[in-house]
């Protein structure tokens, strides 16, 4: 009798230690004015209270169990929680707060807020961000010099090593979001987020995909998909 009370235990337990079992939730946030992704967003787990920032690409990874609530917020966006249902991944379009106050609202591009970092190096005397070319090395040697070899030229290399990044991850994101995935398949919501991680395509696939492109391999990634997940 107590061998069969110790099993029944045991068995009436299983769904509460599933429950409770750890995992990493990853996600990554946009901004729902311009669609660009948003970097440096506060992560909160409200039970644990662990928190982090997503990084430069608006990704993060938290430790979290089914039944948590996950914050996000951002200066300047409405805060976002979601309760965690099932192991899942994330895809978050945080939404603008409008100022009242504020009588003209203007949203500078991404081209022109990078434009205005790279003019600052120009004026520094970075011009060629950090790699001269050997006809001006010969003709300008101080500045050729200045150029390779100043901390200015250096950071002048690295943003322009982001930036060639960043509009390599945001030429894919225009070419697969949530929006496109959604109007040409009949994918559920809540499976967005874990398509659109399996199936992101490099920025070099990208680069010259028409609209047919994009429609084929978002279709083609979903047959993929639902084979997946009837295993």
């Amino acid at each position: 009798m107590r061998y069969l009370l110790f099993f029944y235990l045991c068995f009436a337990l299983l769904p509460w230690s599933y429950g409770q079992e750890q995992f990493i939730l990853k996600g990554v946030v946009f901004s729902d004015l311009n669609k660009q992704r948003l970097p440096y967003v506060n992560i909160i787990n409200q039970r644990t209270q662990a928190s982090l920032k997503s990084d430069e690409w608006g990704v993060f990874s938290i430790p979290a169990q089914i039944g948590d609530t996950i914050l996000i917020q951002k200066e300047g966006f409405q805060e976002f929680s979601k309760n965690i249902s099932a192991k899942q991944n994330l895809v978050v379009y945080l939404k603008g707060v409008i100022k009242l106050e504020e009588v003209v609202v203007t949203q500078p591009s991404k081209k022109a807020d990078q434009k205005e970092v790279l003019d600052d190096f120009r004026s520094k005397g970075v011009y060629f961000n950090g790699s001269p070319p050997l006809l001006f090395s010969i003709f300008h040697p101080l500045t050729a010099i200045h150029e390779l070899l100043s901390k200015d030229a250096n950071n002048a290399q690295r943003f322009v090593q982001y930036i060639s990044r960043e509009n390599a991850e945001s030429a894919v994101d225009r070419k697969f979001n949530k929006w496109l995935i959604m109007k040409h398949i009949p994918i559920k919501d809540e499976d967005v987020a874990e398509f659109m991680f399996l199936y992101r395509p490099k920025p070099s696939q990208v680069t010259y995909w028409n609209d047919y492109d994009v429609i084929k391999y978002i279709k083609d990634s979903y047959e993929k998909f639902k084979k997946r997940e009837s295993r």
